[in-house]
């Protein structure tokens, strides 16, 4: 979803959110949001959040994010083979709701890992390359008739380096002169948009 496309959503909902009536104080509850886009990632992306909310003051709500995704395939012409690799990235998160007229917004931050899980024609190991991450994010919500809530998410991942598809492959005798001339690194740092629902009891 291109950055145009996503301010005019969040136009729209604030539009639609003066018909809905006025934020309220939150009760026990939880969100569920499904991943809609990620900026590194080639094709779709699945998976998304999980909140869980509290009517306490001051005390942070907690959410998990989970999404997963395949890197483009590279093709190591010199010896007939492709390189794959399956993206994975988990954290763990707390943040806090700021209710406003018409509208709720969320702020809050985690930490977590990324994992890049790659293949190579032929081999059968499968080695796998973990980084930190750390998340920043923001979401805001129309509420409707206090216990149910619409709302859409931007997330930061911010992954702590590179990462080097290839490694463990070009350091094979055979293969590293192949791996020589090709760029296998990767930054994985990406902006992640989500919608979804929160039910509050």
């Amino acid at each position: 979803m291109k950055l145009k496309n996503k301010i005019n959503f969040l136009v729209l909902l604030i539009f639609i959110g003066f018909g809905a009536g006025t934020a309220q104080a939150q009760f026990f509850g939880f969100s569920v949001d499904t991943a809609v886009d990620y900026t590194v990632a080639p094709d779709k992306v699945t998976g998304g959040t999980l909140g869980i909310i509290n009517p306490i003051p001051f005390l942070p709500n907690f959410g998990y994010t989970q999404i997963e995704f395949k890197d483009e395939t590279i093709d190591v012409d010199e010896v007939n083979k492709k390189l794959n690799s399956d993206v994975s990235i988990k954290s763990y998160s707390a943040f806090f709701i700021i209710p406003f007229p018409v509208v709720a917004v969320s702020l809050g931050g985690g930490v977590g890992e990324l994992s890049v899980k790659s293949t190579f024609s032929g081999l059968s190991n499968e080695p796998t390359v973990s980084k930190p991450i750390v998340e920043a994010f923001t979401k805001i919500g129309l509420p409707f008739w206090n216990f149910l809530e619409f709302h859409m998410g931007i997330h930061v991942i911010k992954v702590s380096s590179e990462v080097d598809r290839a490694k463990a492959f070009s350091g094979i005798a055979e293969y590293s002169q192949a791996f020589s001339s090709i760029d296998t690194k990767k930054d994985y740092t990406g902006t992640l948009t989500t919608v979804g629902l929160q039910f509050a009891f």
